[in-house]
């Protein structure tokens, strides 16, 4: 995710180059945040909508029969197929990146598909916990509110350091690795501590990302990928809500 830095090493002072850098690195910033709220909007239409606005069908889990909304039957009958779905539009929103009005429409659409693909989650932890059996009371709003006070706090520290962050690019990188060859042992493996302990570590791991890439857009500046960007502040952040979601929707009877 590193990227070299296409300005020379600047000299401290307030020297008109250096205001004009970060006139335009302020600039870029808010271009990024605006097609990441863009996306993080469109996920919230997403995820309602699959929740409320497609009906319901009679599940059984168990012993019982259960009413769940219709989407999100429909995401949890076709796994592969919806993780297909996800998977390209990430990658066609990446493709399109750089072709102005298609990609805002790539990304608001990426972020709808992401609501849908969260919804069948949100709603198993909610229905978990209307029976008493999560961690927390109310893991959907809880993973919500932790996530917003993280984003915002990793943000304000990202953009008020004056330490450079570039190191931690190899080790954010390795980190990544190292979750994802977890979660596929996590397939074979099936322990609730081993599980929760990668969505520990996966909280971790996309903080040190949203601190990393904020970082970067603040010293580096335009890089000609505002949407690029985007995409990769709005992965952090689901990919925080989820790991957040996990951990306080864990059964309770294991504690």
């Amino acid at each position: 995710m590193a990227i070299s830095n296409p300005y020379p090493t600047r000299v401290s002072g307030s020297s008109p180059h250096h205001a004009s850098h970060a006139s335009h690195a302020l600039e870029f910033v808010r271009r990024v945040y605006m097609y990441f709220t863009m996306g993080i909007v469109a996920a919230i239409a997403g995820g309602l909508s699959s929740l409320y606005l497609s009906g319901t069908t009679d599940v059984r889990m168990g012993f019982d029969s259960v009413a769940i909304p219709s989407a999100v039957a429909l995401v949890l009958a076709h796994p592969f197929i919806t993780m297909a779905v996800y998977i390209g539009a990430f990658f066609g929103a990446s493709a399109v990146r750089f072709r102005p009005g298609v990609n805002l429409v790539a990304l608001v659409g990426y972020g709808y598909i992401t609501g849908l693909v969260l919804a069948p989650s949100v709603f198993v932890a909610q229905l978990m916990a209307s029976h008493g059996g999560t961690l927390d009371a109310n893991p959907v709003r809880d993973a919500l509110l932790l996530t917003g006070v993280a984003f915002f706090g990793l943000t304000a520290y990202a953009m008020t350091t004056k330490r450079d962050l570039s190191f931690m690019g190899s080790f954010l990188t390795m980190g990544l690795w190292v979750v994802v060859g977890a979660s596929l042992i996590g397939f074979f493996f099936h322990s609730e501590a081993f599980h929760l302990a990668i969505a520990s570590v996966t909280v971790l791991l996309f903080g040190g990302f949203i601190v990393y890439d904020t970082s970067r857009m603040v010293r580096e500046g335009d890089n000609g990928d505002p949407i690029g960007a985007a995409l990769g502040l709005f992965l952090n952040v689901v990919n925080m809500f989820i790991s957040l979601l996990r951990i306080l929707s864990s059964s309770s009877r294991d504690r």
